[in-house]
């Protein structure tokens, strides 16, 4: 078997690897990627006037994967708008969905990393970045190169297309009375910065860079009456939607002016309370309040959670906090978050990034957050074996085909849970002949295949995780899987490797072969038995399908 080295960008743990000198004489090259300061295996070098960077870890902010196939000694880079880029250790060529640029420096390996430069490849992916000598920092953030407005049935959409991902702020402001939209860590580099609108509550919106350092790209609307707005993230690229709505009658425009209210001499309002209402795959944060609040949301990433700011507030409870532990949200908790002036902060950590919508009525504040479905895949599950043969046997007598069928059904749980759809391969001890494998799942409309085994070796002291993929496009499935079975399992991550399995080669989708765990291991299989450690499994497979649902969603609706 050829061996590959592969590399993926959304490693969640930091190997240590010594660094490789001979790029050049000063080490310890910081990069900060959309906000966040990239945990590199080995130091960045800055060289030639080009910062040299080792490529794991290195693009997960920017929305991208990066692989390296020692086969052939080249790099392959994509993300989610399937912008690919290739390269070759020692070759200063860097080829764009296939055509060639040229390359200020070539890949290199160093020590066991692979080096790439930094900024040529982030600007190919569309990113703006720029080297700061002082602080010895390359700082890489996505830029917003459109943005286009649509008024229908008294509802504004606003659609911002970026090169990477973004975080989006939002911030209602009275005196007068407008919405402020900030797209963290962006760059604005659309042409037109003023824009009429008239409709929706909304009579124009402002553009600007607000901020450089870090960027900051601002949205103002301005409002003829009060609206709500929902923000929505795309999963099959960076674009992200505003919908603004009016909450009430058209203000008239007859009579005078009112008087301008002075936030500081408002009396603060009171916060008696937060509760979620949970929803199928969602749920609503209801924020109960004396009088209307002006507020500002934030997302923020690693983990994912929204802020929600309440502006001239006091949180009367002092502090709440809960578990939610539903499908989507972890926990939310509330306090005050600052005495002068005063503000309260309620904070809901996401178990992945959502959509939301805020609204307000009542003295009630109301975030409705919005999980993503996978709408579009269907999932098949390949519960190893079965029937009349039962694969691999443990020293105790576990046979393989129940242990991984086990698994599979509580994945197929899992994945149900976040409306996902599923076929299972078997779903009882049944015989599958092993070319219906693959065919049962394209018959069924699979967009993505995962075959589940125990694995066995003649040297019963062997033992581990390890997943198995033969086609480029099951690399990235491959490694969000394995990364997630080697944090949570306890036992030995074997990495990713390829096989010409029939399971693999045959499916047409994305398709890989996960060994959890060795059969023929004493203790594995001790783990195999244990319905804990089998969940854990289920709930690592489960976590992987997911992130890579999230990078390459189907584009066919169900």
């Amino acid at each position: 078997m050829r061996r590959l080295f592969a590399v993926l960008l959304a490693v969640m743990f930091v190997w240590t690897l010594p660094a490789g000198r001979a790029l050049g004489q000063a080490a310890g090259v910081k990069v900060i990627v959309n906000g966040v300061e990239v945990s590199l295996p080995a130091p960045a070098v800055f060289s030639g006037g080009q910062v040299m960077a080792p490529i794991s870890g290195l693009f997960e902010p920017m929305g991208a994967i990066a692989a390296y196939y020692e086969s052939d000694r080249s790099i392959v880079v994509s993300n989610r708008v399937r912008t690919t880029l290739r390269m070759r250790l020692g070759d200063p060529t860097l080829h764009v969905n296939g055509t060639a640029r040229p390359l200020p420096i070539a890949p290199s390996l160093q020590g066991s990393q692979v080096y790439v430069p930094a900024q040529a490849v982030f600007s190919a992916l569309g990113a703006w970045t720029k080297f700061e000598d002082a602080d010895r920092t390359l700082y890489v953030s996505s830029q917003i190169r459109s943005l286009t407005t649509l008024v229908v049935a008294d509802a504004l959409q606003v659609r911002v297309d970026a090169t990477g991902p973004v975080q989006v702020e939002t911030n209602v402001l009275s005196s007068p009375d407008r919405l402020v939209v900030d797209f963290l860590h962006a760059a604005l580099r659309t042409q037109e910065r003023e824009l009429s609108i008239n409709g929706a509550g909304v009579t124009r919106i402002r553009t600007a860079q607000f901020q450089i350092k870090p960027y900051v790209s601002r949205m103002v609307f301005d409002l003829a009456q009060p609206v709500e707005v929902r923000v929505t993230t795309s999963t099959t690229s960076y674009l992200v939607t505003l919908e603004v709505r009016p909450k009430g009658q058209v203000t008239s425009t007859g009579g005078p002016p009112a008087e301008p209210r002075d936030p500081s001499q408002a009396a603060a309002a009171k916060i008696m309370g937060v509760k979620f209402e949970e929803s199928g795959q969602a749920g609503r944060l209801v924020i109960e309040g004396t009088n209307t609040m002006e507020y500002k949301v934030r997302e923020f990433v690693y983990p994912d959670r929204l802020a929600i700011d309440i502006q001239n507030a006091v949180f009367i409870p002092i502090k709440q906090e809960f578990a939610v532990d539903g499908p989507s949200i972890v926990s939310i908790r509330a306090a005050q978050f600052t005495a002068d002036p005063p503000i309260t902060r309620v904070v809901v950590i996401l178990k992945r990034k959502m959509n939301y919508l805020v609204s307000q009525s009542d003295g009630r504040l109301r975030i409705e957050i919005n999980a993503y479905t996978g709408r579009g895949h269907i999932v098949a599950l390949d519960p190893g074996h079965g029937g009349r043969d039962p694969g691999a046997v443990g020293p105790t007598g576990l046979r393989e085909s129940d242990a991984v069928l086990d698994i599979a059904l509580r994945v197929r749980e899992l994945l149900q849970r976040d409306g996902i759809r599923v076929v299972m391969v078997r779903e009882t001890d049944a015989t599958v002949e092993l070319p219906d494998r693959p065919r049962l799942a394209r018959e069924a409309g699979a967009t993505i295949f995962v075959s589940l085994h125990a694995n066995a070796h003649a040297r019963t002291a062997v033992n581990g995780s390890e997943t198995y993929y033969l086609t480029p496009q099951s690399l990235a499935l491959a490694q969000m899987i394995q990364d997630e079975l080697g944090i949570v399992l306890g036992i030995p991550s074997r990495g990713i490797k390829t096989a010409n399995f029939v399971v693999l080669r045959d499916s047409g989708i994305p398709s890989v072969l996960v060994e959890a765990a060795f059969i023929s291991h004493a203790d594995d299989e001790a783990h195999l038995r244990d319905a804990t450690f089998r969940q854990r499994i289920a709930q690592a497979i489960h976590k992987g399908i997911n992130r890579f649902l999230a990078i390459y969603p189907s584009p066919v609706a169900p």
